[in-house]
């Protein structure tokens, strides 16, 4: 078989139906080189698919289950075409979605992060306060950190209160609201960031040092440190706190809040869920945590409700 060829027709058709599939063609294009250069690769099999998913650094078994679902799809467009494949079953490794729980931060742990933040090299440079701010934006709004890194200089709107996320998990685009505490700790971020005479036209929002942008890799190594500053360079639930726990944190801080008020929640989900970007009510509630301020917080609820008192 002529591996490179057949991934290649299978991406140009799933792009034509409107798939980006940019995970799926680095794994398949990895796949048709491994294929390739085997002796027994002359169709596609289980043990073929098999090897090639057990070439991972990882050795947890949803990292393979992963890799050998992405041939799946693959193993069914060769079948259809009527190439000697076998479609791969669905049951063979074990699920590829779980849910590891999130670490969700304290309010005195958020600070204690932003203020180590200004703690790192360079102290008189950008940096410090471009991953202090950082951090403020992603607990205050709930934006995913690939958001964030994303933001241009022309989607902060401080004027009106609003940032502008372009096309972002099946949205073209969606405005966020911001606190007036927000506005202002970005003003602050904004004004630092003009007194530095950042080389060439700045567009990107986070910036570095050296007009270098802020990207996920800077922003999480910057992170790991923090976690040793603080403390937090411990595994919970089998990882280590992770930059995208701030929203998990933002999501149960919101809802807790509003038990808390008396509103109710039931209603207000539907708008947090448009809010952080889903599309379907299902998936905010995927990022719920059972901490204990909101199990008291359903406790409470449920006694009252037990007694015979209105909730």
């Amino acid at each position: 078989m002529n591996w490179q060829s057949l991934v290649g027709s299978y991406l140009a058709l799933k792009r034509h139906l409107g798939y980006e599939l940019i995970r799926e063609r680095e794994y398949l294009q990895n796949f048709a080189r491994f294929a390739a250069k085997q002796s027994d690769a002359d169709s596609l099999s289980i043990d073929l698919a098999l090897r090639w998913a057990n070439l991972t650094h990882s050795d947890a078994d949803i990292t393979v289950a992963k890799r050998f679902g992405v041939i799946r799809p693959f193993s069914r467009y060769l079948a259809m075409l009527g190439h000697d494949a076998v479609i791969l079953p669905t049951h063979f490794l074990p699920s590829t979605h779980r849910r590891l729980p999130p670490y969700i931060f304290s309010e005195t742990e958020v600070s204690e992060l932003m203020s180590a933040a200004l703690n790192l090299p360079p102290k008189s440079g950008l940096r410090p306060i471009t991953i202090k701010t950082f951090i403020g934006l992603l607990v205050s709004t709930g934006l995913r950190p690939g958001e964030a890194v994303r933001l241009q200089c022309k989607d902060v709107e401080l004027n009106s209160g609003e940032i502008a996320i372009h096309n972002s998990k099946g949205w073209k685009q969606r405005l966020i609201p911001l606190s007036p505490s927000t506005v202002d700790a970005l003003r602050v971020y904004m004004a630092f960031r003009e007194n530095i005479n950042l080389p060439g036209q700045v567009t990107s929002f986070f910036q570095l040092d050296n007009g270098r942008t802020l990207n996920m890799r800077s922003a999480a190594h910057a992170f790991g440190c923090l976690r040793e500053a603080t403390g937090l360079s411990i595994k919970f639930n089998g990882r280590y706190p992770r930059l995208y726990d701030l929203r998990h944190t933002f999501v149960c801080r919101r809802v807790l809040d509003w038990y808390q008020s008396g509103d109710e929640v039931d209603c207000r989900v539907a708008q947090l869920s448009r809010y952080i970007g889903h599309k379907k009510v299902s998936n905010t509630y995927w990022y719920l945590t059972a901490t204990p301020a909101l199990m008291a917080c359903a406790a409470e609820r449920f006694s009252a409700g037990y007694s015979g008192e209105p909730l």
